[in-house]
């Protein structure tokens, strides 16, 4: 409250100082047209209308000179303004240059991207069992992700540094522990006689040179789509002749509502076709008259520990 004092002083002293010499206009302008006195030997009524277009400009210019020097801010607008854009639109040039050069010189550099798996390992465990029955199981998942991860990402091209912790440092249990009492602790998510699939992500970019470093991402691993569920369709023409190229759009769509249904996101990207059934359903579709859909169904009961879905196609009218 007390930044905001200053400009609220300003601002009355300014309405002061113009009310003032609009008054003393006022007065002026009346005294004038009463007593019909002349300025420069013109006529009374243009004697007043010079009166009141001075008075305008001096309470103009008052303000203007109550601004200037109360405000530095005012004063640098009115006199560096110019060398201000400029030096605004030199900066931003900079900005958009420097991010260019940060897209050419890492962009070729970027070994993992942030929330990509960095090993194809994943570990399903039941949170509310015993200490002794889920840590040990979490220690041997975190090893066998170190590992891994040297294996696959410490040599050309990638070179990143290798992974130095191991699940019997200190450190590491602690982690280890405070990661399972988080899942025990979100109730809602996880409840009791939940399952839980943990997967090693990175948890920033990782570049050239960078240290390997993970996190894991939990998901609740129960039944996400169960076999016959329609996962997405596609309004067609009888008639028409499609390749199975044109599926891809039902393939995506079926992706993203896995995703939404609780599969990760890097499994979701793993969807087989029945490749056999995909085309009866195109070659039926092209002998056909009237309006159709084309659905996609997951062929099975489908989890997040899946890995993917398999997916069958169907033609039904609309």
């Amino acid at each position: 409250m007390p930044s905001v004092l200053p400009g609220i002083a300003g601002v009355l002293a300014i309405t002061i100082v113009a009310g003032l010499i609009a008054y003393i206009g006022d007065r002026v302008g009346h005294q004038v047209g009463r007593k019909r006195l002349t300025l420069f030997g013109l006529r009374p009524k243009y004697t007043s209308t010079i009166v009141a277009v001075a008075t305008g400009m001096l309470i103009a210019l008052s303000v203007t000179l109550i601004a200037l020097v109360a405000s530095t801010q005012v004063r640098t607008a009115f006199f560096r303004l110019g060398q201000i854009n400029a030096r605004i639109n030199e900066l931003q040039a900079q900005a958009i240059a420097q991010q260019n050069e940060l897209k050419t010189t890492r962009g070729n550099d970027l070994v993992i991207p942030i929330g990509a798996p960095i090993v194809n390992l994943a570990l399903t465990i039941r949170p509310f069992q015993p200490d002794d029955v889920v840590l040990p199981q979490l220690a041997s998942f975190f090893d066998q992700t170190v590992t891994q991860a040297d294996r696959a990402w410490t040599h050309d091209p990638y070179d990143l540094k290798p992974y130095r912790l191991h699940s019997s440092d200190p450190q590491i249990q602690q982690e280890l522990k405070r990661e399972l009492a988080r899942i025990r602790d979100d109730v809602v998510t996880y409840p009791a006689d939940t399952s839980v699939l943990l997967i090693p992500i990175a948890y920033q970019n990782m570049f050239h040179g960078d240290a390997l470093h993970f996190a894991f991402q939990h998901y609740v691993d129960r039944r996400i789509a169960a076999g016959g569920d329609v996962l997405a369709s596609m309004d067609v023409q009888g008639g028409q002749t499609l390749n199975l190229l044109a599926l891809q759009v039902l393939t995506g769509d079926a992706s993203r509502q896995l995703v939404t249904r609780g599969m990760p996101p890097a499994f979701a990207t793993n969807i087989a076709v029945n490749g056999n059934e995909a085309q009866d359903v195109l070659i039926q579709l092209q002998r056909l008259r009237g309006r159709y859909r084309i659905v996609a169904k997951a062929s099975g009961d489908v989890y997040p520990h899946s890995g993917g879905a398999l997916l069958d196609f169907g033609l039904v009218p609309r």
